[in-house]
C-alpha cells in the first residue's frame, strides 16, 4: 500500500469508526454517553468522504509510456543497423559521439540514410494527434469568442472554484497503486456507513437500557412498555432521591411523557394540573382527575390505570388508604391470573404517613409482577 493513497483526513476516518465498537464494548465499564458512537460515525463518514472527493480522486496513474517507447525506438534501431551493417559498427567509440553515433553513415546511400532516419524519427502519440485535432478547430472556437465578446469575456465567467480545481496538482503512483487506493476508498466509505448504523443501535440500545432508571434516564418520550422494559426491568419500588432531580410537578409530567399513567397521593392537590401533555408541550394531552371521597369509585380508577387511559390525583388521608388496599387486593388476584398491565403505572406516594417496610416489601412483591410501582418521594 502507498502512504500517500490517503489523506490524513482518511486515516483519521479510519481511525474514528475504529472507534465505534470499542465505545460498545466499553460502555458497561466507563459511564459513557449513548451519543458518543453516532457521533463518532458520523464525523468519521465525513473524514472518509472528503478524503475521497478531494484527495483519492486525485490520484492518476504515472506516464510512463513515451520514456519506454522512445528506449525500445533506439533499441529497434540498433538492432536493424546491425542486422544490415554489421560489418561497418564501429567497436570504438569517441568521447565527442553522441549516443547514436555508432555507425558512420558517410558511407550509406541515399535509400539507407532515408531508411535509418525513418527509425531515428519516434512515433508520435496518439495524445498528441488528438490535441492537433482540437487545435484545428481553434480558428472555429476563436470566431465563437469574438462573437461572444472575447476570450477575455468566456475566461471571466469561471468561477474561483472550478480556478482552484485545476490548480490543484495530480497525485501520480504506479497503476497497481492507485487500485489499491480506489479499493481501500470503498472500502473505507462502506466502513463508515456501517459504523454509521452500529453507533444508530448503540444510541437506541443506550437509550432504553437508561429508561427505567431514576438517576440515568433521559428524555422521556411515550414508547412502548414492553421495549423499555425488555432492556431493563421496570423496578417495583423507587425512592426519590434527596435532592431529587425534579419537582414533583416535574415527575409527574416526566411519566406522562415516558408514556406511563401514574395515581398521586399527596397532601394537597390543588396546584396540580387537569391534563398532562404527552409529546411536547401541549400535544397528546392526558387527563389528570381529581379524585374527591365517593364521587369517583375505585374500580373505576384501577381499571383506568390497568389500561392506560388516564391519571388520578388524591389527598384525602382517608381515601388513600382504602384506595391503596383495593389496589393491592386486585393485584394480588391478577397475579393469580397471571395478568399484566400492558403500561407502566406508577402508584406516587407524597403523604405525611410514612409506610411501613414490612407493607413496602409485600407491595413490592405484587408490584414487580403485575407492572405497577411504589414511587416514594418522602
Amino acid at each position: 500500500m502507498n502512504p500517500n493513497s490517503f489523506s490524513i483526513l482518511g486515516y483519521l476516518s479510519v481511525l474514528l469508526w475504529l472507534a465505534v465498537p470499542l465505545v460498545w464494548l466499553l460502555r458497561r465499564r466507563f459511564t459513557l454517553p449513548g451519543w458518543l458512537a453516532l457521533g463518532l460515525a458520523i464525523l468519521s463518514f465525513g473524514f472518509a468522504t472528503y478524503n475521497s472527493r478531494t484527495h483519492v480522486n486525485r490520484i492518476e496513474v504515472e506516464q510512463v509510456e513515451a520514456a519506454v517507447s522512445q528506449l525500445d525506438a533506439a533499441a529497434v534501431k540498433r538492432k536493424a543497423v546491425e542486422k544490415a551493417r554489421g560489418g561497418e559498427v564501429a567497436d570504438i567509440r569517441f568521447a565527442e559521439d553522441g549516443g547514436e553515433d555508432f555507425i558512420d553513415k558517410a558511407g550509406m546511400d541515399d535509400s539507407e540514410r532515408k531508411y535509418l532516419d525513418s527509425i531515428d524519427e519516434p512515433k508520435e502519440p496518439t495524445w498528441k494527434g488528438k490535441k492537433k485535432k482540437r487545435g484545428e478547430t481553434e480558428q472555429e472556437s476563436d470566431d465563437l469568442a469574438d462573437a461572444l465578446g472575447g476570450k477575455e469575456v468566456i475566461s471571466g465567467v469561471k468561477s474561483d472554484a472550478i480556478a482552484e480545481k485545476e490548480k490543484r496538482e495530480p497525485i501520480l503512483m504506479s497503476e497497481s497503486h492507485k487500485m489499491a487506493a480506489d479499493r481501500l476508498d470503498g472500502m473505507n466509505l462502506d466502513a463508515a456507513r456501517i459504523a454509521i448504523l452500529l453507533g444508530l443501535m448503540i444510541l437506541i440500545v443506550d437509550y432504553l437500557s437508561r429508561a427505567n432508571s431514576y438517576a440515568r434516564a433521559a428524555y422521556p418520550a411515550p414508547l412502548p412498555a414492553s421495549w423499555i422494559n425488555a432492556f431493563n426491568p421496570f423496578p417495583a419500588v423507587v425512592r426519590r432521591p434527596n435532592p431529587a432531580r425534579r419537582s414533583l410537578l416535574e415527575e409527574l409530567a416526566w411519566l406522562t411523557k415516558r408514556g406511563d399513567v401514574f395515581v398521586c397521593f399527596t397532601k394537597d392537590a390543588s396546584a396540580f394540573p387537569s391534563s398532562l401533555p404527552r409529546i411536547g408541550k401541549s400535544l397528546a394531552n392526558v387527563d389528570v382527575l381529581y379524585v374527591d371521597r365517593e364521587r369517583i369509585s375505585d374500580e373505576f380508577i384501577f381499571e383506568s390505570i390497568w389500561y392506560g387511559r388516564g391519571s388520578f390525583v388524591i389527598d384525602s388521608q382517608a381515601r388513600i388508604d382504602r384506595l391503596f388496599a383495593y389496589i393491592y387486593t386486585q393485584l394480588d388476584q391478577r397475579i393469580f391470573l397471571r395478568a399484566r398491565s400492558k403500561f407502566n403505572v406508577h402508584l406516587v406516594w407524597n403523604t405525611d404517613q410514612v409506610l411501613h417496610e414490612e407493607d413496602i416489601a409485600a407491595f413490592e412483591n405484587l408490584a414487580r409482577k403485575t407492572g405497577f410501582s411504589l414511587f416514594i418521594c418522602n
